[in-house]
């Protein structure tokens, strides 16, 4: 009997420890996706001609969107001459740009993303059309 107790507890205190792991991580995650806003299409767009967006991540550099819906990507300044240009659009709640070379190797030159509020003025873009979503880069914008 004391034998038989003893297997059953050391089977199933494992299982109630991965049970109650698996509970917290899902818990962050849900409080996660909560804190970042998907931002609609409209505030996107207000968004991108309100400032140029510093990315976190130099080789990101700066990104310009006029409102004649061009953009200027800037590589170490956010002033200056433009890197590369390009176009650029709001697709639903997306905004879609097509530059001339930058980003060709990463399969970066022609995408869109959507854009979700971190909080304190921080912004995450987030690309779709693979498997799943992926964070291409966060930003600021400057003002």
């Amino acid at each position: 009997m004391v034998k038989t107790r003893l297997m059953f507890t050391i089977i199933t205190e494992p299982l109630r420890s991965t049970a109650c792991m698996l509970l917290a991580v899902l818990a962050l995650s849900i409080c996660s996706a909560a804190k970042a806003q998907e931002l609609d299409g409209t505030a996107v767009m207000r968004l991108a001609i309100k400032g140029a967006w510093q990315a976190e991540h130099a080789e990101y550099g700066y990104w310009s969107w006029a409102d004649d819906n061009t953009v200027c990507l800037r590589l170490g300044s956010p002033e200056g001459n433009c890197a590369d240009t390009g176009t650029w659009a709001i697709r639903e709640n997306a905004l879609c740009y097509e530059l001339t070379w930058w980003g060709e190797t990463a399969d970066e030159k022609k995408a869109c993303f959507t854009v979700r509020a971190q909080g304190g003025g921080r912004y995450e873009t987030v690309v779709y059309g693979t498997a799943m979503a992926s964070t291409m880069y966060y930003f600021k914008v400057l003002e």
